[in-house]
Parts: C-alpha cells; structure tokens; sequence
C-alpha cells in the first residue's frame, strides 16, 4: 500500500470520516456457535478496531494488524481502557508475514488482498476458525457502487479459494448490512487436520 493510502487512512480516521460503529461485522455475530474456546486470534485490516474488540470481551487474545497508525490508536487506548489482551501491529499487509499453524482464528473483514489467502491458510492450526467477508462484484454491477473492482471478489471466488476448509456458512449476493444493501460474499471455514504421512506409519 502507498504512502499516499496510509495518510488517506490516518486522516479518515483522525477526523471521524469514516464507518465507526461499536456492534462487530456480520460474520463475528454469524459465527457465535463456533468461537468456543477462545484462543488466538489475528484481525487482519483491523481499523479502529471493532472486531477485535469484540474478540477480546470474548476471551481471546488478539493480534490487530493495520496500515493506519491513526486506527490502531484508537483501538489501543480502548483496549487499554478494557485491560484487553490486544497487541496492535503497525504494518502493511501487502508484505506481512505470519508463522505457519499458529492462530485459532482468522478475521478478514472489508479487505480483500488475494495474496493473503494462502497466508491465511498456513497460519492457521488444523481445525482453526477462517471468518471471511468482504464486498464482491454485485457492489458494483448490480448496486452501481464506485469501487475499484480489483478490491471485489468475482461470483465464486471466496468458496473455491478456500475449497479445501469445511465450508461451515457460505453467503454471497446482495445482502443486508448496518448501512444497507451492499454486495458481499462471507465465509466461516475450518482449517481441516493434515492427513498423517504414511511414512509416520511405517516400522522404523
């Protein structure tokens, strides 16, 4: 991301010109049943830091990564406020990095950067949670909404970029949010256990 997108961002953020509403995404109140137990859980593009909030009343410690310094203040001096187990990360997520088999849950929210899906996918722990929802084509072609369609997901993608996890909720199309329609597609996914190598089975 450029220089000039991160001061967009700070500025956004510093002067309220932005969504900034308490309740957590869709998806977070989609995924009740299967957030137990808690453990640890990264935010990718947290902002100011409304998901990640809500993951940390829930138990788990959190791991809030965004490009805005600005956002990640604000949620900073919240979690303080709350003495909740959030460690903001100041960064780009064009160059993040993650350790392999290291998180129970995923949350990518509003932000779509393909490159991320296959980090996603190795950072997770066999049987970890992947919350997924971001806008998609029908933002565009069928709302009229002026976003740049590289930043939207084609009709199908999310579900076969993940084809591999056990699909625990699929939705896709126009669907409601807090500010209304808005085309969208949301995944809740589980990270499916490596198969044991038949090596590991052998006699030595």
């Amino acid at each position: 991301m450029s220089k000039e997108d991160r001061s967009r961002w700070d500025e956004r953020y510093r002067v309220g010109d932005w969504l900034d509403i308490d309740e957590p995404a869709t998806i977070l109140t989609l995924a009740e049943a299967w957030l137990q137990p808690p453990g640890l859980a990264l935010d990718a593009a947290c902002g100011s830091g409304r998901n990640a909030l809500h993951l940390a009343r829930r138990g788990y410690t959190v791991i809030a990564v965004d490009i805005s310094w600005e956002g990640l203040q604000r949620l900073a001096r919240r979690a303080r406020a709350e003495d909740l187990p959030i460690h903001i990360v100041h960064g780009d997520l064009e160059r993040f990095q993650l350790k392999p088999d290291c998180f129970d849950l995923v949350l990518n929210t509003r932000f779509l950067l393909r490159r991320l899906f296959d980090v996603y996918r190795r950072a997770l722990k066999p049987g970890g949670l992947l919350l997924f929802e971001t806008l998609t084509v029908d933002e565009i072609d069928v709302l009229g909404g002026d976003i740049r369609r590289e930043f939207a997901l084609e009709r199908g993608e999310l579900k076969a970029a993940f084809s591999d996890f056990e699909i625990l909720l699929y939705e896709e199309g126009v669907l409601e949010e807090p500010e209304g329609e808005r085309g969208m597609a949301r995944l809740i996914g589980k990270r499916r256990a490596s198969r044991p190598s038949r090596r590991s089975h052998q006699r030595l």
